[in-house]
């Protein structure tokens, strides 16, 4: 069994050539916040992976947990490379990243409701087994102070 979070779900992947409605804005990326990244938020119906990116299934769940400390205690954090077409935003660099902060943002860890969509609710116990590990990895760490961040 691999010891690898499976974050794939966390944003769609699609061929650079794919076309959907036009982006209204043509105005960059700036930041990112917990909003824009949230189901709800106006960033994540237009971000994708490109398909020629490796799967977001490489973070075992210390380097998930890691990664999240350092956002929290606002590290440096490496740039996030992004590039817009017209109607869509890939993530060039920094896919386990933004993948991480949904993942924390929408508890889920490979096995929670934006997964379960992703895989038409077959989550293996493997990916279950996993998630859950990070999940109490991140909960004996940090819970009180990183639910109060968002």
């Amino acid at each position: 069994m691999s010891d690898a979070v499976n974050l794939d779900a966390m944003i769609r992947r699609d061929d650079f050539a794919v076309k959907g409605s036009q982006i209204a804005s043509a105005e960059p990326i700036k930041s990112l916040s917990v909003e824009t990244l949230s189901s709800s938020g106006m960033l994540v119906p237009l971000l994708r992976k490109p398909d020629f990116q490796r799967e977001t299934n490489h973070w075992t769940p210390v380097q998930v947990v890691s990664f999240l400390e350092s956002f929290l205690d606002n590290e440096l954090i490496p740039s996030i490379i992004l590039w817009q077409s017209e109607s869509y935003v890939f993530v060039i660099d920094g896919g386990h990243r933004l993948s991480t902060l949904r993942a924390w943002i929408e508890d889920d860890y490979g096995d929670g409701q934006v997964s379960l969509a992703f895989y038409s609710n077959e989550i293996s116990s493997a990916q279950r087994k996993i998630a859950a590990k990070t999940r109490t990895l991140i909960e004996e760490r940090h819970a009180h102070s990183w639910r109060t961040a968002l």
